[in-house]
């Protein structure tokens, strides 16, 4: 391996972005925001693969064919076109293809707020192995999602949330949420370990990230937080002063948690 202080991030990271044909299609703006508030906010990706992953269910949206022309003229970008698929599958899918050591999975309307230093996080990633996913939150890092004003009947993702001192420079929160929300994800890692379990209960069409965090939360119950979290490696991005660092823009008009 080169040496960290010369690593390329196009050899070691590649971008997902899983999608479906939106009700704002044939327009790719909102898809667009995302690419390009990738590239503005995270250092380093410019050379890095983006591969969109499209539903492209006519059922859905009868501007199948112009939605995906418009998707092919994005400016260095791969589309791969998987009719009748599904969000689900297509995020499975941006990780089984990958050639790369880590895979960034987001979705089609996520924002970025600031800037993210990817070569640190990713030689972090590299040299801890015990680091296996990594996710950009929505709220702020210092507490835990049962600790935000939140509607009564809402489900809590994360009611861990605990600074973490082994991984060197990069700053991490541990947490107990798992989710499809905007992360960095070890390919290995998913491959070996949860691939069965994402994909559990329809295939590839399954519910991913509700399977994954049923089987973490298991861990937890059964081992304790600290050892269950020892075996996963589920991070937040930064230190317990990180303010939110990711906005939805809904695409696809409805409410994300």
């Amino acid at each position: 391996m080169e040496s960290l202080n010369t690593i390329k991030l196009k050899d070691y990271l590649t971008i997902s972005i899983p999608t479906h044909i939106l009700p704002s299609a044939p327009s790719t703006d909102i898809i667009e925001g995302t690419i390009n508030s990738i590239r503005d906010n995270f250092i380093g990706v410019s050379d890095c693969r983006f591969i969109i992953y499209c539903d492209s269910r006519t059922s859905v949206n009868p501007s199948k064919i112009e939605y995906i022309e418009n998707l092919n003229k994005i400016n260095n970008v791969t589309v791969v076109d998987r009719p009748n698929s599904g969000l689900q599958s297509n995020y499975i899918k941006g990780i089984v293809d990958s050639t790369t050591p880590f895979v960034f999975c987001c979705e089609h309307d996520w924002i970025f707020l600031r800037e993210i230093d990817t070569p640190k996080l990713i030689k972090s990633m590299l040299e801890y192995d015990s680091i296996n996913y990594v996710r950009f939150n929505k709220r702020d890092n210092k507490y835990p999602h049962k600790d935000n004003p939140e509607p009564a009947d809402v489900v809590f993702w994360e009611t861990y949330v605990e600074e973490e001192s082994n991984v060197g420079e990069q700053l991490l929160m541990k947490t107990d949420a798992i989710a499809t929300h905007p992360h960095i994800i070890r390919t290995s890692k998913f491959m070996n370990d949860w691939f069965d379990i994402a994909s559990a209960q329809g295939g590839l069409t399954g519910q991913v990230e509700q399977n994954l965090y049923n089987r973490y939360t298991e861990n937890i119950r059964d081992l304790g937080f600290a050892k269950a979290h020892k075996n996963w490696g589920i991070y937040n991005y930064g230190g317990k002063d990180e303010t939110k660092i990711i906005v939805h823009s809904d695409g696809s008009e409805e409410g994300r948690t």
